[in-house]
C-alpha cells in the first residue's frame, strides 16, 4: 500500500468521526425512534421487528460510544479507498 493511499484512508477517518461525532444528536434521536418503530413492530410480526431492531441498536451505540464511531468510520474510510488507483 502506497503511502499516499494510506494517508488519503486516514484523512477520511478523520473526516467521518468528526461528521459522526457532529451529528450524533440527531443519530440518537433517529435511533430512539427506530427503536420505538422496532418495538411496535415486534409485537405484529417478530422477523420484522428483528431486523429493524439492528440498524436502531447500532444507531444507539454510535451515538453514545466513541469506539463505535472510531471503527465505523475506519471502516468506511477503508471501503471508501479500497478501490483508490495509485497514481
Amino acid at each position: 500500500m502506497s503511502n499516499r493511499r494510506r494517508l488519503a484512508r486516514e484523512r477520511l477517518e478523520i473526516y467521518l468521526v468528526h461528521l459522526i461525532l457532529a451529528y450524533r444528536q440527531l443519530i440518537f434521536i433517529t435511533g430512539l425512534l427506530l427503536l420505538v418503530y422496532a418495538i411496535a413492530t415486534l409485537l405484529t410480526r417478530s422477523l420484522a421487528g428483528n431486523v429493524i431492531l439492528l440498524p436502531a441498536i447500532f444507531l444507539l451505540l454510535l451515538s453514545n460510544l466513541y469506539n463505535v464511531a472510531v471503527y465505523t468510520a475506519r471502516l468506511g474510510a477503508w471501503m471508501v479507498t479500497l478501490w483508490m488507483r495509485d497514481d
